[in-house]
């Protein structure tokens, strides 16, 4: 063999290692993403063995173990994530969502929670301990923690209380300058305005199809009249129609740049937190090219009051049972009296 073939072989052989080891290094990623997402959520519990269930007007069901619920929190703040006011306040969470994508079936469902619901909020004192809960608004407890971080565990605890010890796997709650980044990163999304919106940087008219660009997207999914009642459920039903159309541009966006979700995720490092990982990109973000909205976006049925300044969303328990239990519970057996595991009208 020739010099010339021996280096050109010797090359071959390095450039196949480093693809190996990349491929391998990938692989393990995900690997390691899969196992931590299923195993480790931040609030609520996957640790419930085959034999165990609950029942629901008299039929046996588990939880779907398959699914990876992700608490999505857009937070009133133009100030970077972890920053505070004079007031010492992390702000208040005026976006509150649960995505949940299906590996079984490779869907995503998107769970509106309206920011008025009157949820048990943990009070916390200027340390950060537990002092004791009240009733409020669960945008209010995003407020009570000392960083960003603990704000978004107390959230997910929140919402997992809500939705019956539901596991919540990760959460990330962005800042009001995130949202242009995320839009424009993904090349702007197209949505018909669902009503009028007066906003700060643009007014929009309802029955207009347009491409939000920019503070455009800001303003469509944060304005809102407040001299007018129940307009926070308005501004929800755009929240929830922006989250789904962004999902699908996302998807096509990152199809032609699979390194968006990285970069992307490195630019909003100041207006973010979140503890999902590197790990755990590797293992969604293919998962989720997948993925279509099969599961839909709906939100929580309540009924909203006014008993004094601030308006109150009092969740329908009956129809907050059904939707938990079809969108996160398959049925796994028939009619059974024993009641291991409930969350039933039985419980009551």
């Amino acid at each position: 063999m020739s010099r010339g073939k021996k280096i050109l072989l010797v090359f071959v052989c390095i450039l196949l290692a480093v693809i190996l080891a990349a491929v391998g290094g990938f692989f393990y990623l995900r690997q390691k993403g899969e196992r931590r997402l299923k195993e480790e959520p931040v609030s609520g519990s996957v640790d419930i063995t085959d034999e165990e269930y609950l029942i629901y007007n008299g039929k046996q069901y588990s939880y779907n173990k398959n699914i990876i619920n992700i608490l999505c929190l857009g937070v009133d703040k133009d100030l970077p994530i972890e920053e505070k006011r004079d007031s010492g306040s992390e702000g208040l969470s005026d976006a509150v969502f649960l995505v949940s994508i299906n590996l079984e079936d490779k869907s995503v469902g998107i769970l509106g929670i309206p920011r008025d619901t009157i949820v048990p909020v943990k009070v916390l004192d200027t340390s950060g301990n537990l002092v004791g809960t009240e009733n409020g608004q669960i945008t209010l407890q995003y407020a009570y923690g000392r960083t960003a971080e603990q704000s978004c565990e107390l959230m997910c605890d929140s919402v997992s209380n809500l939705l019956y010890q539901l596991p919540i796997h990760r959460y990330g709650s962005l800042n009001l300058q995130a949202v242009p980044l995320l839009n424009d990163a993904v090349g702007g999304v197209e949505v018909e305005v669902l009503e009028d919106v007066a906003g700060r940087y643009s007014t929009l008219t309802k029955g207009e199809t347009v491409r939000l660009d920019g503070y455009e997207a800001l303003d469509y999914i944060q304005a809102r009249n407040t001299h007018e009642s129940k307009t926070s459920m308005g501004r929800l039903e755009r929240q929830k129609q922006y989250m789904s159309n962004y999902f699908q541009q996302a998807k096509d966006a990152v199809r032609s740049d699979i390194s968006l979700p990285i970069d992307v995720f490195n630019e909003l490092e100041s207006n973010m937190c979140t503890n999902i990982t590197v790990e755990d990109l590797a293992y969604l973000v293919p998962e989720l090219l997948d993925c279509s909205l099969d599961g839909g976006a709906v939100e929580i049925q309540g009924e909203v009051t006014q008993p004094g300044e601030n308006e109150e969303f009092h969740v329908d328990e009956d129809a907050l049972k059904e939707l938990v239990i079809e969108r996160f519970y398959e049925e796994v057996g028939g009619e059974e009296s024993d009641d291991r595991h409930n969350t039933t009208e039985e419980s009551e």
